[in-house]
């Protein structure tokens, strides 16, 4: 009974021994002064001058201690920045606070009939410009309307504003299902009567392909008469190629 009744002695002071030594390293480790801010990515290859933004959180943090670090606000300050998608902070074992990020990859560019231009991406995601970064992507112009916003939104079916942006979109998602079309378009143009035009390059005709009804069944056919007519003396003289009739090609001549 003595030896039991020691056995039980033995496991609470050892455990108690384990919890103190547990709260002493908690509080040792919190205390302990941030050694660095590490950035994931490092370099300044996006919209994001990781350089900036390294020295803004290194000047509110560089010399605070680990239990201070307030991770919660870190993070809600790169979900306010509207070319951040997604973002993680954490200290490690070490005493450095670690920031990762994945910044929108933005898939075309708009500019609207008042100068105003953002960027969109696969998702429908609308990204402000930003005078830092200017990636090589394929250009939307024409009746489109930008509120010129600062933060990032996602596009709405329910909303007149973003019509012809998700017919922008959808024309470049089929322009990117056709290697050919993908080559050789530079630009995408919206007209007033919300009806979309290419601008194909090594042909100065207008290339008219409508609405986003049958997208690649119009750039399919684009292509063929590409491959049969470019070396032709007649396609440059074209005015226009029309490819918003079902099953036929369309030409106007200057």
């Amino acid at each position: 009974m003595v030896k039991k009744i020691l056995s039980i002695v033995l496991w609470v002071v050892t455990a108690a021994a384990l919890v103190v030594l547990f709260i002493f390293a908690r509080e040792n480790y919190l205390s302990t002064p941030l050694k660095s801010v590490n950035l994931i990515p490092a370099s300044d290859s996006g919209f994001v001058r990781r350089s900036v933004l390294h020295d803004e959180i290194e000047k509110a943090y560089g010399n605070a201690k680990v239990g201070t670090v307030d991770m919660i606000k870190i993070q809600k300050g790169l979900d306010a920045n509207p070319w951040i998608e997604s973002n993680t902070a954490y200290v490690d074992l070490d005493g450095n606070l670690n920031i990762s990020f994945k910044e929108y990859e933005p898939a075309f560019r708009v500019f609207d009939k008042n100068g105003h231009s953002a960027y969109i991406t696969q998702e429908g995601m609308v990204v402000p410009a930003c005078s830092n970064y200017t990636p090589y992507v394929l250009i939307a112009s024409g009746n489109f309307r930008l509120d010129n916003d600062t933060s990032a939104f996602q596009l709405c079916d329910t909303l007149d504003r973003d019509r012809n942006l998700l017919n922008a979109l959808h024309w470049f998602k089929a322009i990117e299902g056709n290697p050919f079309a993908k080559n050789c378009i530079g630009q995408l143009y919206c007209n007033k009567r919300n009806e979309f035009e290419l601008t194909v390059r090594g042909l100065e005709a207008r290339v008219i392909v409508g609405d986003t009804c049958l997208a690649p069944d119009k750039l399919k056919r684009l292509e063929i008469f590409m491959k049969q007519r470019i070396d032709s003396p007649e396609t440059q003289i074209l005015k226009s190629i029309n490819l918003n009739y079902k099953n036929q090609i369309v030409c106007t001549k200057r």
